[in-house]
């Protein structure tokens, strides 16, 4: 294999082309001045200067790939598709009252859900939602069956300061721009009460999106299972905090205590639960 040439620089801080480039009448000027360098030479400062004007090109190039929208995130958002059976129609074909098992799914279960979301144009973990949840956070939580008879619930494992962190993370975060992928993401579980019971866990939301659009969201984890405490809520935003995921205690919260946020905290329909927002998914 051919080796490739190599260049030089001259003493006087030129880059020359190799001997091996000759002039065009074929001579090499052996036993001349010129016989360590070509006719051509290129100075060092119009070198810099190019290298210069191709680093600014490299740069503008990459800045524009960054203010760039992403195209797949844009086709995602607009994608308005609803669903081709209201809400209520796909719970009572699936005879939800009497497929009502409360069933504490394993983090194996969790993971196939969250699975199956991705299989029906999911969008992995949201880069416009943020947490300060750490990387090793672990919720002090966990799902238990009440002893109401209120079914599923949330439980503190330790006792829990006002103003600590409760739930804080993005990876498990499921959204729907539309009401036909949620449809389909549903008849994607293999049982009714699977089925049924994202019918129970998902909520329609308004200003979720990176362009505030609206979303169908749902928790791919066990802390699907909270309840709304209403008055006895003891588990929301604390002031200066980053709460689009994250949750605190609003209060001291004893071992073993039932945890409770608000679906409607500010009586608006606006920062948690929007019931109208069913209708413009078409469910």
């Amino acid at each position: 294999m051919r080796r490739p040439t190599h260049f030089s620089i001259s003493e006087s801080d030129n880059f020359i082309l190799p001997s091996s480039f000759s002039g065009a009448n074929g001579d090499d000027r052996k036993g001349s001045k010129h016989s360590k360098q070509s006719n051509f030479s290129i100075s060092k400062s119009a070198l810099l200067t190019a290298a210069k004007v191709a680093c600014a090109i490299l740069i503008g190039y990459q800045i524009v790939l960054m203010v760039q929208p992403n195209n797949a995130d844009a086709k995602f958002w607009k994608n308005n598709k609803p669903a081709s059976s209201t809400l209520k129609q796909m719970y009572d074909s699936r005879k939800c009252d009497a497929n009502d098992v409360p069933t504490l799914y394993f983090k194996a279960w969790w993971a196939k859900f969250y699975k199956n979301w991705k299989k029906h144009g999911g969008k992995g973990d949201p880069d416009f939602i943020t947490s300060e949840a750490p990387s090793d956070f672990v919720p002090p939580t966990e799902p238990r069956d009440t002893n109401d008879g209120q079914g599923r619930g949330v439980f503190a494992t330790r006792d829990i300061k006002k103003g600590e962190m409760i739930y804080g993370k993005t990876t498990n975060l499921a959204y729907f721009s539309n009401g036909y992928s949620f449809q389909k993401f549903l008849e994607g579980l293999k049982t009714n009460y699977e089925a049924c019971d994202f019918m129970k866990f998902a909520w329609p939301q308004s200003n979720f999106g990176p362009n505030g659009e609206s979303a169908i969201v749902a928790v791919m984890d066990y802390h699907s299972f909270m309840k709304d405490g209403g008055g006895a809520t003891n588990c929301g935003c604390t002031g200066g905090k980053n709460c689009m995921v994250d949750q605190y205690a609003l209060r001291e919260i004893k071992e073993g205590e039932q945890i409770h946020c608000s679906y409607d905290a500010d009586g608006s329909s606006q920062e948690f639960l929007d019931l109208k927002g069913w209708k413009e998914f078409g469910l």
